[in-house]
């Protein structure tokens, strides 16, 4: 384990500029797992497989294919439950 400590004089504005961008990079990542796997949506919905493979063929929840992966977008999934005619999932938020 490395315990060295750097000490550095920096300018407010360099200082600012290193804090926007680790911000800045949280906020990407953050973004990037907007996406969910088919184990996260299940889990995020309180649901089985089999049930979010029913509402995926049915076209009732929004999904991307990406290569062989099926991608759920967080947003859009909570939207179409909003906006969903589908009692149990409605009861879901």
């Amino acid at each position: 384990m490395n315990n060295n400590i750097v000490l550095l004089s920096l300018s407010t504005d360099e200082f600012a500029e290193i804090i926007r961008n680790v911000v800045n990079d949280a906020l990407k990542e953050k973004k990037q797992k907007e996406l969910l796997d088919f184990k996260e949506t299940c889990l995020l919905l309180g649901i089985s497989s089999s049930t979010l493979n029913k509402l995926k063929r049915e076209n009732r929840i929004p999904y991307k294919k990406i290569g062989k992966r099926i991608l759920f977008s967080r947003e859009e999934v909570l939207k179409s439950l909003k906006d969903s005619n589908y009692s149990k999932l409605r009861a879901i938020i």
